[in-house]
Formats: structure tokens, sequence, C-alpha cells
């Protein structure tokens, strides 16, 4: 197994966004028109929106930790 880069991890941070820009502009539209969206489907922004922010967070920790060594 390869170990995991900085790189990858903001690989799979910008797919998990555009993801979940993609989901949230689909609930959306389907909300503004009346189209019935699915349940699951807020649960599932909110996850992909949870793991920005701890990847944001973790970008904020390793930055600060690179600083102070």
């Amino acid at each position: 197994m390869r170990p995991v880069t900085r790189d990858m991890l903001r690989q799979v941070s910008i797919v998990a966004c555009l993801a979940g820009l993609a989901t949230a502009a689909v609930f959306f539209v389907a909300t503004f028109n009346g189209t019935p969206t699915p349940q699951w489907m807020p649960m599932l922004i909110a996850m992909v929106g949870g793991f920005e922010l701890v990847q944001w967070g973790q970008g904020l920790w390793f930055a600060r930790s690179r600083r102070r060594s």
C-alpha cells in the first residue's frame, strides 16, 4: 500500500467538493421546481460538507505544525 501524500488528499478533496456542489445544485434545482427529492439527499450534502470541513481543518493543522518545526 502506498503512503498517502498531500497531493492525493488534495485531489480527493477537490473531487469531494465537486461532487458536493453538483449534488447541492441538483437538490436546489429540484426543490425550486417542486420536484420531490429523496430524503437522503440533504444528509449526503451535509456529509460531503463535513468531510470538506475536516480536510480544511487538517490542512490548517499541518500548516501550523510545519511552521513550528
